[in-house]
């Protein structure tokens, strides 16, 4: 039988939790899953339930997610053994890298895709803007706040990659600060009167060499 999966809790109070859907095959072949509408594979439907063994003893008020497929599944999976309602948005879906969707992260799309975050109101081809991926996402994240607030238990916020990397941005303005594997999570909390977010479960690390991480996804 495997092993209870490892808590590391921030010493603060916990605001949200914002977790990364789980593997897909264009996770597996390091393709942009972007606007696709890809499903989990099999380590993708292990990393749920991972998330749901997570999260056994912790209180969570509900969970949010983003209505691509592979966050909802993750978010369904995940939040089963607590029978916690569902609620999808399309506010967080993934920065939509368009035409770039479903390719491989090549070093030349990287950096097509990078010099659009450097310039954030130019739109990606087939799909949108910094700007335009900011201005749905962090009023969702913010919705999510004040969710939690009122009820008086912090939710799950179920998303991409890309809405990672915004909400170490948003937090802790930097875009490495809460970086999770696929499945797993990050928590925001309260930290000398504002808020700031770390990864929690399955954290991540930018590419070696990397000074800037992209919301790439």
């Amino acid at each position: 039988m495997a092993g209870k999966t490892e808590k590391v809790m921030p010493d603060r109070p916990i605001c949200l939790f914002v977790a990364r859907h789980g593997r897909t095959v264009l996770n597996a072949d390091n393709c942009f899953r972007g606007k696709n509408n890809v499903p989990l594979d099999d380590q993708g439907h292990r990393d749920a339930h991972k998330l749901a063994d997570y999260f056994e003893g912790i209180q969570i008020g509900g969970i949010i997610c983003s209505d691509k497929i592979r966050a909802h599944d993750t978010a369904r999976v995940s939040g089963e053994p607590k029978a916690l309602a569902v609620h999808p948005t399309p506010s967080l879906q993934a920065l939509n890298v368009g035409d770039f969707s479903g390719q491989k992260k090549t070093p030349e799309n990287v950096a097509a895709i990078q010099s659009y975050v450097d310039n954030p109101s130019r739109v990606i081809p087939g799909g949108e803007s910094l700007e335009q991926f900011q201005s749905r996402v962090r009023p969702a994240l913010a919705e999510a706040l004040k969710i939690s607030d009122q009820t008086g238990l912090p939710w799950l916020v179920v998303g991409h990659s890309s809405i990672v990397h915004e909400v170490g941005s948003m937090f802790n303005n930097d875009h490495h600060a809460a970086l999770v594997k696929p499945g797993g999570v990050a928590a925001v909390y309260i930290e000398d009167g504002h808020l700031a977010s770390e990864p929690i479960f399955k954290p991540d690390v930018p590419p070696q060499g990397s000074n800037r991480a992209s919301h790439v996804s």
